[in-house]
């Protein structure tokens, strides 16, 4: 395996460079290694010596190499200026002002009410996101903000409010130190124990279920 330590800008940059670091797509955020040569990704592996996914990865984390270095990849702002997939690059400033021109104009027209504003993976994982995203949305006077509650999470933090009051926030099991475990309404091989925050949910269920017991209650 590559050494692992940082890369100096100008010096050994010929050299092959594992730097630790991880991935962002979902809670799971398993360690990763990524290679670099020449100031190049040249791959992305998993950490195997990470304290919580331990190796663990899945397809997501290795395919952003792909993704960062494809050539149809957006680099700069594109506007329209025709028929679907008429495109001329502009700056960023010009990409900017158009859209805060545009959503000016609806609001004026429609009402703050009028605009609405998603956010979730991988962005939400941001220290700051959501602080952006709220001051963003004060400044047009509206307040329709979407997240995954809305979607696919909502049960749970339901759940979690009248069992622990509001505010409460999600509960974590402690599947290391579980001895029988009851799973009301989910499918861990589909979800993989979203939002329990667990990289190697099968292995952890696998242990329970040797030690006592797992149980899946599906209400349908």
């Amino acid at each position: 395996m590559a050494e692992q330590d940082s890369l100096s800008v100008g010096q050994d940059c010929e050299r092959e460079v594992a730097h630790i670091t991880y991935c962002r797509l979902c809670e799971a955020q398993c360690g990763l290694l990524a290679t670099v040569k020449g100031g190049r990704i040249t791959h992305v592996g998993p950490d195997r010596q990470h304290v919580a996914s331990a190796g663990h990865l899945c397809v997501k984390g290795p395919a952003m190499l792909h993704v960062t270095y494809d050539p149809d990849r957006v680099l700069t702002p594109l506007k329209r200026t025709g028929a679907a997939g008429e495109f001329e690059p502009v700056s960023w400033n010009q990409a900017l002002d158009d859209i805060a021109g545009r959503l000016s104009s609806i609001v004026k027209r429609y009402g703050p009410d009028s605009l609405g504003l998603y956010f979730g993976n991988p962005a939400a994982f941001s220290f700051g996101h959501f602080d952006f995203v709220a001051a963003f949305m004060r400044a047009f006077g509206a307040s329709k903000i979407f997240n995954p509650l809305h979607v696919d999470s909502g049960a749970k933090s339901l759940g979690c409010a009248l069992v622990f009051g509001p505010g409460g926030g999600f509960t974590f099991p402690d599947l290391e130190h579980t001895d029988f475990l009851l799973i009301l309404g989910a499918n861990p091989l589909v979800s993989h124990l979203s939002i329990v925050t667990e990289p190697r949910a099968l292995q952890k269920l696998e242990a329970v279920a040797r030690r006592g017991g797992v149980v899946v209650v599906d209400p349908r």
